[in-house]
């Protein structure tokens, strides 16, 4: 099962549309911050898709969490926008974090530079940003299957 992965739009809606378009096959999306409800507003436009969407450090009075926990195919998830686990520094506190929990997959935002990194079980992915980004505007997509995990860091 495919998951997609997006966070710092920041605006740029239109990057959100052009990753949307370009795979209409994946029907679970995860949105991890910084453009919430431009997110929210974009989903409406895919009833038949499943989001969940978490609020970032830019997303003021908003009524989505920070982090949560999922379940996909079996896979417990923990996804965030990050800030409150300081990854900017280090992602050494997400990653307690998820141990801590018996997490598979945390997803997390908020640096805007595409990561992926496997340790001790635990895979930590960041999608980059829709946004403005270093590299330039990044996605994820991660295919969780019976077999394993396979992490995929896109280029818009």
């Amino acid at each position: 099962m495919y998951i997609l992965v997006m966070s710092d739009m920041h605006r740029r809606k239109s990057n959100f549309e052009r990753v949307m378009e370009k795979h209409p096959h994946i029907n679970t999306i995860f949105f991890l911050g910084d453009g919430a409800d431009d997110a929210a507003e974009l989903a409406t436009f895919y009833p038949e898709k499943t989001f969940h969407i978490l609020s970032g450090n830019c997303d003021f009075l908003s009524k989505y969490p920070s982090s949560g926990f999922f379940t996909v195919n079996g896979v417990k998830i923990l996804a965030t926008h990050g800030h409150i686990y300081g990854v900017k520094s280090s992602r050494e506190h997400l990653r307690a974090a998820a141990e801590r929990e018996g997490v598979t997959l945390a997803l997390y935002g908020h640096t805007h530079i595409q990561s992926e990194e496997y340790r001790d079980g635990i895979y930590l992915v960041c999608p980059g940003a829709l946004g403005n980004s270093p590299d330039g505007p990044g996605y994820a997509i991660i295919d969780i299957t019976d077999k394993g995990i396979v992490t995929n860091l896109l280029k818009l």
